[in-house]
C-alpha cells in the first residue's frame, strides 16, 4: 500500500498520512526493538542465566531519570533454595510474571498481615500455617501474572527443587526503593 498525501479536504488545515495498519506480530516487534523504537518484554527474553547457585539476581532495565519521576524495571533471576530474602518495601512494587513455562517451578511467599505483626508472631513463636500464602508462580495468564505487592507486607521469592531453566520476572518499583530482610524464624517447605 502507498502513503497517500491527502491535501484536498477543505475543513482538514494539515495534509494527512494514510498508513497501512498492521497486526502485532513477533516478527513486527523484534524488527522495532531493532530499530531502537522499544524494549520487548516477552517469555525469556532478559533471564539471566548467570545466576550463582545460592542467590537471587536482579538487573535494572531502564531507571527513570531524575526529573520525570524515580522508577526503574528489573528483571529478577530466583535460584536460591526457601527465602532468604524475605522482607519488606517501604512501598509498593508491580510484579509481572512474563516467562517461559519450562522453568524450576518458583514460589512466592506471602505473610497474611503487616511487618510490625509478623515480626512479633516471629519472636513469639507463633507462627502458623494460616499466616501464610505459599504461590507457584504462575506466568503469562493476565487474570493473575501481574500485581502490586503492597508496602509492608513480608514477601519473598525462592526455589524448592529442580535443575533446568532459572525462574525468572521482572518488577517495576522506586529506582532507590530497598528491600528490608525480616527473619522468618522458620524453615518454609511446600506441602
Amino acid at each position: 500500500m502507498t502513503n497517500v498525501l491527502h491535501t484536498d479536504h477543505p475543513q482538514n488545515a494539515h495534509p494527512a498520512l494514510t498508513l497501512p495498519v498492521r497486526d502485532m506480530t513477533p516478527d513486527l516487534m523484534e524488527q522495532l526493538e531493532a530499530e531502537g523504537l522499544i524494549t520487548r518484554l516477552c517469555p525469556g527474553r532478559h533471564e539471566l542465566s548467570d545466576t550463582p547457585a545460592g542467590q537471587t539476581v536482579g538487573a535494572s532495565l531502564y531507571e527513570g531519570a531524575e526529573g520525570y519521576g524515580p522508577h526503574k524495571i528489573i528483571i529478577v533471576t530466583v535460584n536460591r533454595k526457601g527465602f532468604p530474602g524475605f522482607g519488606t518495601h517501604p512501598d509498593q512494587e508491580e510484579f509481572w510474571l512474563v516467562g517461559p513455562e519450562d522453568t524450576i517451578p518458583m514460589y512466592i511467599l506471602i505473610a497474611r498481615m503487616q511487618r510490625a505483626a509478623f515480626e512479633q508472631k516471629a519472636r513469639d513463636g507463633q507462627l502458623t500455617p494460616d499466616d501464610f500464602y505459599l504461590l507457584r508462580a504462575k506466568y503469562n495468564d493476565p487474570y493473575v501474572s501481574f500485581f502490586i505487592m503492597k508496602k509492608g507486607i513480608p514477601h519473598g521469592e525462592g526455589i524448592f527443587e529442580g535443575t533446568g531453566r532459572l525462574p525468572s520476572f521482572y518488577v517495576t518499583e522506586s529506582r532507590d526503593l530497598p528491600l528490608d530482610l525480616c527473619e522468618i524464624g522458620c524453615e518454609i517447605l511446600p506441602q
